[in-house]
């Protein structure tokens, strides 16, 4: 598939040759890379952002258990009246 990229300003493009020929590259592999690697960090990102929700979800619940075992801990520790520990 083709893609083109119309009215550039010429010092970008200039740039953008430098950077690939510092590479070793053409322009057109340098910007296949660098957009194929644009891609990819987007999808990475996503996914990233996913877990770090999921994460945040299980902290919460964690926290929540946590409060209910502390609850359920004091209900346990609690005396009948004239009884020692």
């Amino acid at each position: 598939m083709d893609v083109r990229v119309r009215y550039m300003d010429p010092k970008t493009v200039q740039l953008i040759d430098e950077l690939a020929k510092e590479k070793g590259m053409s322009r057109q592999e340098f910007l296949h890379a660098k957009l194929h690697q644009l891609a990819l960090f987007h999808e990475e990102n996503h996914r990233e952002q996913r877990l770090q929700q999921l994460v945040d979800r299980n902290i919460q619940t964690m926290a929540h258990c946590y409060t209910a075992i502390r609850e359920m801990n004091d209900l346990l520790q609690f005396e009948e009246p004239g009884e020692e520990t």
